[in-house]
């Protein structure tokens, strides 16, 4: 069979969609993948559009995957195949598995949950011409109804064609049949593109999240198997081989992404193993996400460091005791600063982001003040990631959203809804976060007592406070300016008169200070 796989997201990493052309490459198949790179608002072009028909000619499948903010694109694709072929079109991904008999109105089949396992039956099936609407896994589109077959086995589980996640094959990353953007017309990517767009490779040594946060799709993941465990974990060498390989094949390669939610889970003894390895064999820097205060520990951080760890990213999302209750937030708040000080200890080695999600319309100021007030304990250097609250399909506070009728329209109020920090409101106390946020990335932090006044409800002089904040951005923006100029004139090998180098610094760097002192004054 030749099948297409189209990945309508901005980056080309697409875990989801290069793993499911590895497995149906494996059983015979001829498959190309097409990105098309752009972001959820974004149109794609008639060229594109153009080129994306032709490319897909002679296809016995076409396959897209998507998120809830990709509907719109997905849509717009589907029904241009639809004016031009009768192949059957599959959607696959987050959206389709918690919404898979809305997405087939417009798809003819849907996968549900992790695809390899359906998608293998599918194809063996379709080249064998016999019925496959039965399949685990999977929901169908016929003339009478439509066919909700319910989720099937998880890869990596007993009851799996894939007993172990070792069985199923790395990445497709052999871009003689990969297709990509490039000014809204698609071409073939080469070793030059590749190059150019990322230096990052991305895999996920794990499966699944043991946590079943209330704003998350692992929540309704977490519903749908209550018989099996979340969590599958590959073996150490398991891991190590994929990235040998990648060294070999892709020296535009300068760096390692394991972009999975639990990771930190793996036993000390494996993050020995894994962390030996990577040091002698692999030698790039490393970047992780999906820590959490209750699987960090100092011992798995320092051994990951010594083996190369360069970034890690948790998620703290809000310090409110209300809203971490709604969220199904577990932590406490002095469990996630002991993980804070176990990161800042490998400061010098390990850049972190935190992420923390705002604009919930059930948190009041009092809860943003009692995050804004932690945050400003955090010790430097950190990076916040700020999220806008999106009510995703599948996710509880998706239900509540809806029942109290903020929720009007799914696709207006969901689907095309911004969640990243460009979407935020930048309300007093947003502007504080980023505040923090600039100060932070710099490695460098505001005085706790300056943040309590200035978000001090009992003493509100907001006049007073917005005029301290102004301040504290103008301080901030001219430190800034002086450090890059003291990096560049470094560069140039130009060393700054001492006297004159202090008098700058006293008279840039102190400010914070000399207004904390005001003000407790």
């Amino acid at each position: 069979m030749k099948i297409t796989l189209l990945s309508i997201y901005p980056d080309i990493h697409s875990y989801g969609v290069r793993i499911l052309s590895s497995v149906l490459k494996k059983e015979g198949h001829s498959v190309d993948i097409i990105f098309l790179t752009k972001e959820f608002w974004q149109r794609f072009d008639k060229k594109t559009l153009d080129d994306v028909v032709k490319l897909a000619k002679g296809s016995d499948l076409i396959g897209i995957s998507l998120m809830s903010n990709f509907w719109d694109n997905a849509i717009h694709l589907t029904n241009k195949f639809r004016e031009h072929y009768n192949t059957p079109i599959m959607w696959g991904g987050t959206h389709p598995t918690v919404r898979p008999d809305e997405c087939l109105e417009h798809a003819d089949m849907v996968c549900i949950s992790e695809s390899e396992e359906p998608v293998v039956e599918l194809t063996r099936r379709m080249t064998k011409g016999l019925n496959y609407t039965d399949i685990k896994g999977m929901g169908f589109r016929t003339k009478e109804k439509i066919i909700n077959n319910g989720h099937g086995p998880l890869p990596g589980s007993k009851d799996s064609m894939f007993k172990h996640l070792d069985e199923v094959p790395h990445q497709d990353y052999d871009w003689k049949n990969h297709y990509i953007l490039k000014d809204d017309r698609v071409v073939n990517i080469d070793m030059e593109i590749l190059n150019k767009f990322s230096d990052t490779y991305m895999t996920m040594p794990t499966r699944g999240c043991p946590f079943a946060c209330t704003f998350c799709v692992n929540s309704e993941f977490l519903k749908m198997y209550p018989h099996q465990k979340p969590i599958r974990m590959r073996t150490v060498d398991n891991i190590i081989d994929e990235l040998n390989l990648v060294k070999k094949t892709m020296p535009f390669v300068k760096q390692i992404l394991f972009n999975d939610d639990a990771f930190f889970l793996m036993p000390v003894a494996m993050i020995k193993d894994f962390s030996k390895k990577y040091e002698e064999q692999i030698k790039m820097p490393l970047i992780i996400t999906g820590a959490t205060p209750s699987t960090l520990s100092k011992t798995k951080l320092s051994i990951l460091a010594d083996a190369g760890l360069v970034g890690l990213r948790m998620g703290i999302q809000t310090l409110a005791e209300n809203s971490k209750k709604l969220y199904k937030r577990p932590h406490s708040n002095a469990a996630i600063m002991a993980a804070v000080k176990v990161i800042n200890e490998q400061k010098e080695r390990v850049n972190v982001n935190y992420d923390f999600i705002l604009e919930s319309p059930w948190d009041t100021d009092d809860n943003t003040i009692e995050t804004l007030r932690f945050v400003a304990q955090i010790p430097p250097p950190y990076n916040l990631n700020l999220f806008r609250l999106v009510f995703f399909p599948g996710t509880d506070l998706y239900m509540r959203a809806k029942k109290e009728g903020i929720v009007k329209n799914d696709i207006e109020d969901i689907y095309r809804r911004h969640y990243g920090d460009e979407s935020l409101k930048r309300t007093y106390l947003t502007q504080i976060f980023y505040t923090l946020s600039d100060y932070g990335a710099f490695g460098k932090s505001i005085p706790y007592s300056l943040i309590h006044f200035i978000t001090n409800r009992k003493k509100w002089l907001y006049p007073l406070h917005k005029l301290i904040l102004t301040m504290l951005q103008i301080n901030f923006r001219l430190v800034r300016r002086v450090e890059r100029l003291k990096l560049k004139l470094s560069r140039l090998s130009i060393k700054m008169p001492k006297v004159n180098t202090a008098k700058k610094e006293a008279k840039i760097e102190e400010p914070s200070t000399d207004v904390a002192k005001w003000v407790q004054n």
